[in-house]
């Protein structure tokens, strides 16, 4: 029997995964990633879907880095639970604003390679800024 085929990723189902990928402790492999989704989603979807998406593979690379670089041994754990949840939330707001700026830098870079190619094709910034027209509406009731 055929296995059925998960669904294409949403907005939603990216931001799932990459929220995950920012709280993650532990070791972290594709396949501890991709039975931790179908946990949380219901659908099983391959690394190579996943790695398709920058938001998806650029946060996974970057959450690989830091945990591989962490110590075995640490400063101690509070015991209290309101602390340590105050501490998991921080660490979840630093890694996905080190994933922002990873993001934005990366937008960056898109850009500038946009900027150029635009520059070579003769395509002035006047062009760039100019307003976006406005959709005929007349021909369209015309047509009816």
């Amino acid at each position: 029997m055929r296995k059925q085929r998960a669904p294409d990723l949403t907005e939603a189902t990216i931001s799932i995964v990459v929220d995950l990928l920012d709280g993650w402790t532990g070791k972290l492999t594709w396949d501890l990633l991709i039975a931790e989704v179908l946990r949380l989603t219901g659908f099983e979807y391959s690394r190579f879907t996943f790695a398709d998406y920058p938001g998806i593979a650029n946060s996974f690379a970057l959450k690989k880095k830091k945990l591989s670089g962490t110590l075995a041994r640490g400063p101690r754990t509070p015991r209290d639970g309101q602390i340590l949840a105050a501490l998991d939330k921080a660490e979840r707001f630093k890694a996905k604003a080190d994933r922002l700026e990873r993001e934005n830098e990366l937008l960056l870079e898109q850009f500038k390679t946009w900027a150029v190619n635009a520059e070579r094709h003769g395509v002035t910034v006047a062009k760039l800024n100019a307003p976006l027209a406005l959709p005929n509406r007349e021909r369209s009731k015309k047509a009816r």
